[in-house]
């Protein structure tokens, strides 16, 4: 499976591709795109979506993982990251990648183990997921690697769990034919020994018959 993970910015969407084997995950590549405050929204958004196109249209991701965006005190600064968040989104959708969105916490738990964690902690444990020998610079290229390995586990552990549930759906339906069998069995058993008890009963009453017929005569 081939993630590209998004850390949406109107001034910098970072991102990261990372290959799943298994439970290995591993970079392709990583990036940033960057737009100046001199230039005007559209065509900032329109760098946006044409790089994240470009990048998808290199690496092949099958899946999206992007981070959610919360409308806090600096609603203005919020607000640009959503409009960068959805021209990236765009860019994927056109291309049919699946969406994943979390939350920096959801993120950090996932790489991290707490959603506590700090800046420097989830770029240590990127690099260590993905066997890195350097930190993934800039930051924001550390929190789009981090939304892909986010995504990469919860989808192991999905996948397991459907895994476990056929496993016990298929040890149901073969207990279930084993159990009907063995009453069928004991159904042709029983029609058996009544078939052969009937018998004895009529060859029985034959034999007397023929015994009665014999004194008359």
């Amino acid at each position: 499976m081939i993630v590209l993970g998004i850390d949406p910015g109107l001034a910098h969407t970072g991102w990261g591709v990372i290959e799943t084997r298994g439970s290995t995950c591993r970079a392709r590549a990583y990036g940033c795109v960057s737009t100046d405050a001199s230039l005007a929204i559209d065509v900032r958004l329109g760098r946006v979506f044409d790089e994240i196109s470009r990048i998808v249209a290199t690496y092949a991701p099958s899946q999206l993982a992007i981070e959610k965006v919360f409308f806090g005190e600096n609603s203005r600064s919020a607000m640009a990251t959503a409009q960068a968040r959805g021209a990236a989104i765009v860019a994927c959708a056109k291309a049919g990648l699946e969406l994943g969105e979390y939350t920096p916490m959801q993120i950090k738990q996932a790489v991290v183990g707490t959603g506590s964690a700090d800046k420097r902690q989830v770029i240590f444990m990127v690099r260590t997921v993905l066997a890195l020998d350097h930190d993934p610079r800039p930051d924001h290229c550390a929190d789009a690697l981090a939304a892909a390995i986010c995504h990469a586990n919860l989808a192991l552990t999905r996948r397991r769990r459907r895994d476990a549930a056929a496993v016990q759906m298929l040890e149901q339906e073969q207990a279930q034919r084993r159990l009907e069998r063995a009453l069928a069995r004991d159904v042709t058993a029983a029609a058996t020994a009544t078939h052969v008890a009937g018998g004895g009963r009529d060859r029985a009453a034959f034999s007397h018959v023929r015994q009665s017929r014999r004194n008359s005569q």
